[in-house]
């Protein structure tokens, strides 16, 4: 099991302990949005959530991350009741999931596919999906506008869904998932199709759903420059949480570091002096390669006595090399 400095079945232990008057079977409101524990899922012989544990407080963006098959969409399909777990405990905005329909209205939900009516407007879609929450008349064309914007299509509100580009079904479908001002979002790989300046305006409203009006957003993607926008990540390996932290500290958790290259005038003193000073280093070129703890080690050093570089160049670790990593 790779190291983790907090895992999600860690954090709700502590959070549930010391709690008094607690309520057997509950969980007390102390701001998280998802509170997971030991959660299973088959589909019939084949284990596809195992033993899975999770932790989302309210107020934040967070990413699941994990290769094709990990359980990321599983996951989310519990937490939306749409599955109903083999074993675990599962609360979702302080509710048991087997009591879902008492926040159901505050749940959007954005799968891979929406199901859109392609014979209908766009205004025609989001008139049926904002029906749904029982929004009507002049809140729901209020609705409408405001989502239509967010998503960069007012100008198209009475063209033919069917006749529009997958890149505009997509924003449709984020439209339909945001009319009925959600509280939880749970979006499945939202930005698939969406060209950059729209996706940019995606993570600006996210940001501020999150930020300002205190909305919780859990996203699924494989792209990590998103990955990376998020405030915290989970990653998921065959239906395991194997780490759970800031994207940064995946990085971390994966085991990579900083690597410093340095250009000294002896680099074999220079080499052998590190080494007895227990960093880990090799030297190819004439050039040194340090593996640090952290940036934060690069004053320590380059101040060593005896070191004496010419020139250096920090190379830190990318989320996508985590992701390799942390992937098998």
């Amino acid at each position: 099991m790779l190291d983790q400095s907090a895992t999600s079945y860690e954090l709700m232990k502590e959070a549930q302990s010391g709690e008094k008057g607690q309520k057997s079977g509950t969980i007390d409101d102390r701001g998280y949005a998802v509170v997971g524990r030991g959660i299973k899922k088959y589909f019939e012989d084949l284990c596809v959530l195992d033993d899975l544990s999770i932790l989302i407080p309210r107020g934040i963006t967070y990413c699941l991350l994990g290769p094709n098959g990990s359980g990321k969409t599983t996951l989310m399909r519990v937490l939306m009741g749409l599955i109903k777990p083999d074993a675990g405990e599962v609360f979702v905005l302080d509710e048991p999931i087997d009591r879902l329909n008492r926040v159901y209205s505050k749940l959007g939900y954005m799968p891979q596919l929406r199901p859109l009516y392609p014979d209908l407007t766009v205004r025609e879609n989001l008139e049926f999906y904002g029906g749904i929450y029982g929004i009507r008349d002049h809140e729901l064309k209020k609705r409408i506008t405001e989502v239509l914007e967010i998503v960069g299509l007012s100008s198209t509100r009475d063209r033919i869904t069917g006749k529009l580009s997958s890149g505009m079904y997509q924003r449709i479908s984020l439209a339909c998932t945001l009319v009925h001002s959600p509280e939880l979002l749970l979006l499945d790989e939202p930005t698939v199709g969406i060209d950059p300046v729209t996706k940019e305006s995606f993570w600006d409203y996210f940001r501020a759903l999150t930020k300002e009006e205190g909305n919780t957003i859990i996203i699924s993607t494989h792209i990590m420059e998103e990955a990376e926008r998020c405030d915290l990540a989970g990653f998921i390996r065959a239906g395991k949480m194997m780490a759970e932290s800031k994207p940064d500290d995946l990085k971390r958790i994966a085991g990579l570091t900083t690597l410093l290259k340095l250009k000294v005038k002896d680099p074999e003193g220079a080499f052998v002096l590190l080494k007895d000073l227990s960093f880990e280093t090799r030297i190819a070129d004439r050039t040194i390669y340090v593996s640090l703890p952290t940036r934060d080690s690069l004053p320590e050093v380059l101040a060593i006595e005896g070191l004496n570089p010419i020139w250096f160049e920090l190379k830190e670790p990318t989320l996508e090399e985590a992701f390799l990593k942390l992937a098998g």
